[in-house]
């Protein structure tokens, strides 16, 4: 997990506790303004220092780290403590000097707070800087009002080759306190050999009625053939399907493998850009399966869909894609949760127009979205398909709008596979799900929602977070589980204030058929040798299948352990697999 300055909360809050850090404020009288008081570390468990005397390190790189303690207290007796908004500025000369845009920089450097003296504190907020007109840097800590005695303040910096000293001031703004600024400065140095982060552009979801965009059988989207070893077909997103002909950002494809002559991966990245090592989807000769896709996409408003051997025939549909901007939905991740299990009567009983039980052929089941998420435009959902009587297929699509002939989830008949959907809402605030042929048993977990509150997506292009083939060099075990950390700065995303991430999760060697859930995770042992209820991957013995996954990362909390969490926690019900995660995207606060 990921350290917070323990050293500087523990000691603020034995000091504050103990009486022996004076407020500055309780040394004047009741006639004077309310002054602040601060002090420093650098690094875990440095020294404490007063910032006007030296400045505050920031390394380049490093997920958390240097810290300040900020008294703001009232001259009274002490049981009552109030607060002034604070404000932080980065002087204009520095920021100029430090080799970056003032908007790159407002990224680079990240700044969270926290209002508790105490060794455990959490409830962290991330802070955002304001660009001045003349380049300075300013952010504001709103006001504590009840039961606090000051603030904690957590920087991090993203990785940089050449090091700069910002020169800082730092002012109480609410009447009543002295408005003097107090001089800091920060020595935010880097690394030679370091790469810097590339920052993708943040944006808003648009979702689309599931719509075609690529079938190599029928010759929609490109010449009707198959793809080739070592081959891609290029796939053009902007101007087609409502989609704008510019400022897309990254684009949500349910993408089929199907006809396959040989087992392989299909690799989805923006055109233009490096191919990644990273697989997207993974299939065996002549099986049909489905995996969602978010992918960048490239300047020229296209991505390419990359097959590694055989030939093999691909379907592309979108179901949405993110825009530069605020005129989209910004995305809430929750918990997973069981909205939709046509084999418990508990979490769907059956209804007059539709008996409790399986789907039948060409029957629809409707899943009531709005019901529980108020104001939801479009959900992710798990949907697995289980206990088929024929092969078959799913479709996913708003209520009262009509079936598109794209679709989301393809299955033979006695297989259980998954699916990740991300499927606009209607109007009544409900989604339904097609099944073709035969009948079939459907589940449906819910893990986020579009609305217009929330967080804005930043794409990355596939990043791999986890592969125990490598680290730690063992598969997971059965009834085990394994948390896995993404938002650093080494895998290029922000530790602070990234609220979830989008994913590609793939199972491969298993020793038992078995599945994997994820979920947020909570510093401990999170099943405490239960199971979870809910699944995100499908696996048979010896099978490699990958799965889209959404996943929270929660705020830093303390569990009772003394442990920090703000990770995923990936869970392997039986037997022993390998896991692999990509991360292709995040979802930050802004």
């Amino acid at each position: 997990m990921r350290k917070t300055n323990r050293a500087l909360a523990a000691t603020a809050g034995a000091l504050l506790l103990s009486g022996l850090l004076p407020f500055q404020s309780a040394l004047a009288d009741d006639t004077e303004p309310y002054k602040l008081w601060t002090f420093c570390t650098n690094g875990w468990g440095g020294s404490l220092f007063d910032p006007k005397e030296k400045p505050v390190t920031v390394p380049g790189g490093e997920d958390a780290g240097s810290g300040c303690w900020i008294s703001f207290g009232s001259p009274d007796s002490g049981k009552t403590w109030i607060g002034s908004d604070l404000q932080l500025t980065l002087a204009a000369e520095s920021v100029a000097a430090s080799g970056y845009s003032p908007q790159q920089l407002a990224r680079m450097l990240l700044v969270r707070t926290n209002n508790e003296a105490t060794e455990w504190a959490k409830d962290w907020a991330m802070r955002r800087w304001t660009v001045a007109p003349d380049g300075a840097l300013t952010l504001t800590v709103p006001a504590c009002t009840t039961n606090c005695t000051g603030v904690f303040l957590q920087m991090s910096g993203a990785p940089r080759k050449q090091g700069v000293v910002l020169k800082a001031e730092l002012k109480a703004t609410s009447p009543g306190y002295d408005s003097t600024p107090l001089p800091m400065s920060f020595d935010y140095f880097g690394r030679e050999g370091t790469e810097p982060v590339s920052f993708g552009t943040p944006g808003t979801f648009v979702p689309v009625t599931p719509t075609r965009l690529l079938d190599t059988r029928s010759g929609a989207g490109a010449p009707a053939a198959k793809v080739g070893a070592g081959q891609s077909v290029n796939v053009r997103i902007a101007g087609r399907a409502g989609v704008p002909s510019e400022g897309v950002t990254a684009v949500v494809l349910n993408v089929t493998a199907t006809n396959p002559t040989a087992g392989s991966y299909v690799t989805a990245h923006p055109h233009g850009a490096a191919r990644p090592t990273a697989s997207n989807l993974n299939f065996t000769a002549g099986q049909t399966i489905p995996n969602q896709v978010t992918v960048p996409v490239g300047a020229d408003g296209t991505v390419d869909l990359y097959n590694f051997a055989g030939t093999v025939d691909l379907i592309a549909d979108i179901s949405g894609y993110y825009l530069a901007g605020d005129s989209g939905q910004r995305f809430t991740a929750v918990s997973p949760k069981r909205l939709l299990d046509t084999r418990s009567p508990w979490i769907t009983p059956g209804t007059p127009t539709r008996p409790f039980g399986p789907v039948g052929a060409g029957g629809t089941i409707t899943l009531d979205v709005a019901g529980s998420y108020p104001g939801a435009k479009a959900v992710t959902l798990n949907v697995t398909a289980t206990n088929p009587t024929a092969g078959s297929y799913v479709t996913a699509y708003p209520h009262g709008s009509a079936r598109p002939t794209a679709s989301n989830l393809n299955f033979t008949a006695g297989q259980t596979i998954p699916n990740q959907v991300t499927v606009p809402v209607g109007a009544d605030g409900k989604v339904e799900l097609y099944n073709f042929a035969g009948t079939v048993d459907l589940i449906a977990d819910i893990s986020g929602y579009y609305s217009a509150t929330g967080s804005k997506f930043v794409p990355t292009g596939p990043t791999r977070v986890l592969d125990t083939r490598n680290a730690p060099g063992a598969p997971l075990g059965e009834r085990k589980e394994l948390d896995i950390q993404p938002n650093s700065w080494k895998f290029g995303i922000p530790p602070f204030g990234v609220t979830g991430v989008t994913m590609n999760v793939t199972a491969t060697g298993g020793t038992a058929a078995s599945y994997l859930s994820a979920a947020p995770s909570s510093g401990c042992d999170r099943y405490h040798g239960m199971y979870p209820e809910y699944s995100n991957l499908n696996f048979t013995a010896g099978q490699t299948i990958a799965n889209a996954v959404t996943g929270q990362l929660p705020p830093l909390n303390y569990c009772g352990q003394r442990t920090w969490a703000d990770a995923v926690t990936i869970y392997n019900h039986a037997g022993t697999v390998d896991v692999i995660a990509d991360v292709s995207g995040y979802f930050l606060q802004d």
